[in-house]
């Protein structure tokens, strides 16, 4: 039996036994945190997929070597007009590898996200880095807010942690866990930032303020204090659309309570994305919620914090949502769908129909294998030797070969052919970079963890310059949200993995708007417009229509643009109308 990780892009990177033989997975009994459970995605869905077997060039089946010098020569004849377009579907650290070799070529790579850069960005600005929370800090809560994030699909091991605690749910949608709350507030989209400001205001107006924290550990409170007054109340509750009476439950339902928020990327998924996590964390700072058992914010942290990466970058970089792929020769996208994944889908295609050469590496095929010059299949995770960080728990896990692979290759061996052919120098063994992340690792008996890792993070101080937790000093925000139009919302799927596995097929709708199900319906942004079939769902709020991320054709609808700080994509910047198809 051999010991690995689950590859694939959540929050609680599973600790996975393997039997070499049948290749049967289960979960390990004893990890601190997953606790011997699997998720369906890799239970089910992964053994389903049906994975490339075979390189293409031009559209014919070749040898992996033609492939190879395929790309060779398109890589060659674009020079520095080549970009590597890498994803994060699978997110082994050895996935980055290719960005070693980008580097020595003098090539191009890509900065920001399509998923969390914002949210990370405002908690940068409060406290200097973006540590995790540990698991161990979340049970020795007494109350959770689980404010933008459906524990039940993204992040299922932590439902364990929640038993025997309040819980209060914030979210557009009544999830599974917001049925089974104690406070539930149904608020309306992009309106998070008013609620994290509206309840530290009214924080202070409670008395319930930390008053010695914020003396002690924040910088400039009487100040924030001032800023929080700027945001008139009933306005605030108006973009809400809550009641004063809600906020007093939520009130009630925290006060003397050691709390523990969730947060979720659904929260940022707009041009203030940075903004609405700053808030939120600077109402975890009136209160005195850092440092402290049983209190923090939890939303992604950055797992690579802590560590030196021994893999080099490009500092020839353009940002992931908005990447103009038109002013290359050579794209390589590497374990992603960028022509189903990326926002404002027809400026992509526009884009991407410019490209020479179109480089598909990856599992599965999807949108951006079919229009690709040349496709190489990649290896799984139990054909390779990597490693796994998690940005939900503070444990890493290594990933030993436990099978040889029959076809595809792997990251590394792809670096090495690509630095050989170039006689670019600068690589080492693969083993090397495995183990230099490792010995950077805290041992805790037979596991690694981060060398990030704090029992209580930020206790002692925060990684700003100042020492201190600094809150937000201004709010930026030009988008009209008077504009008519539903707002989208684009969650991920029980069934899919961005665009990999079981993808939705449907738009989900209030049952107000007067459709039927099955009933195919065009919704149409300023950005394009998408037919799909109805489901029902009172789950929703009626000014909402949901389509979960990874639907084909969902982003057609959403903007080509990025978040104001961070690089991140804004799915949510947007609103839509329906159309009756007659």
């Amino acid at each position: 039996m051999k010991v690995t990780a689950c590859p694939l892009d959540c929050y609680d990177a599973c600790a996975v036994v393997v039997d070499p033989r049948s290749l049967k997975m289960t979960g390990v009994e004893n990890h601190p945190f997953t606790r011997g459970a699997l998720c369906s995605h890799l239970n089910r869905h992964f053994k389903e997929a049906e994975r490339i077997r075979t390189p293409r060039v031009d559209g014919k089946e070749v040898s992996m070597q033609t492939a190879l010098d395929a790309l060779a020569e398109a890589i060659r004849e674009a020079g520095e007009d080549f970009l590597l377009y890498r994803g994060s579907g699978n997110i082994g650290f050895m996935q980055a590898i290719t960005e070693h070799f980008v580097e020595a070529y003098g090539g191009w790579t890509t900065e920001g996200s399509l998923c969390d850069g914002s949210g990370q960005n405002g908690i940068e600005a409060g406290r200097g880095s973006s540590l995790v929370l540990p698991p161990e800090s979340i049970e020795a809560a007494d109350a959770i807010v689980v404010w933008g994030r459906n524990v039940t699909v993204t992040n299922p091991h932590m439902r364990d942690l929640l038993k025997g605690k309040t819980l209060i749910v914030i979210d557009p949608v009544k999830t599974k866990i917001a049925k089974e709350a104690d406070l539930f507030l149904q608020i309306r989209p992009r309106s998070d930032f008013y609620l994290a400001v509206l309840l530290s205001r009214f924080m202070f107006m409670e008395d319930m303020e930390d008053q010695a924290f914020m003396e002690e550990r924040c910088e400039d409170a009487d100040w924030y204090y001032d800023f929080l007054r700027t945001f008139r109340v009933q306005a605030s509750l108006d973009k809400c659309d809550i009641k004063l009476d809600d906020l007093g439950d939520l009130l009630y339902q925290m006060q003397n309570k050691k709390t523990v928020f969730l947060v979720g990327t659904g929260v940022q998924k707009y041009s203030i994305g940075d903004q609405v996590l700053h808030a939120i964390d600077g109402l975890a700072a009136v209160l005195g919620y850092f440092g402290k058992p049983g209190c923090g914010v939890s939303f992604l942290g950055d797992s690579m914090a802590g560590f030196e990466s021994p893999i080099r970058k490009s500092p020839k970089r353009v940002g992931k949502p908005v990447a103009p792929f038109g002013r290359f020769k050579t794209v390589l996208v590497q374990g992603a769908n960028p022509l189903a994944q990326m926002p404002g889908l027809a400026k992509v295609e526009e884009e991407m129909a410019k490209v020479k050469n179109l480089v598909y590496f990856g599992l599965y095929e999807n949108e951006t294998s079919a229009a690709a010059r040349i496709v190489l299949p990649a290896k799984d995770f139990l054909e390779k030797e990597d490693l796994r960080l998690s940005y939900g728990h503070p444990y890493v896990q290594p990933m030993p070969k436990v099978k040889e692979a029959e076809f595809g290759i792997g990251e590394y061996e792809l670096t090495k052919f690509l630095f050989d052919t170039f006689g670019c120098e600068g690589l080492e063994e693969e083993r090397y970079y495995i183990d230099f992340m490792l010995d950077q690792c805290l041992r805790e008996g037979e596991l690694f963890k981060s060398p990030a890792y704090r029992e209580y993070p930020y206790a002692e101080s925060f990684e700003t310059d100042s020492e201190n937790f600094e809150f937000l000093e201004e709010f930026e925000d030009d988008f009209d949200e008077e504009e008519e139009g539903l707002w989208l919302l684009t969650p991920k799927s029980p069934h899919s993995l961005n665009s990999q596995f079981r993808r939705e097929k449907a738009v989900h709708l209030h049952p107000c708007h007067g459709f039927a199900e099955g009933e195919e319906v065009r919704i149409v942004s300023e950005h394009g417009a998408v037919r799909l079939p109805v489901a029902l769902s009172t789950d929703l709020r009626e000014d909402c229509v949901l389509v979960y991320a990874g639907t084909p054709g969902a982003n057609y609808l959403t903007p080509p643009m990025m978040s104001l700080m961070g690089k991140s994509a804004c799915y949510q910047e947007v609103k839509v109308t329906l159309e009756k198809i007659s």
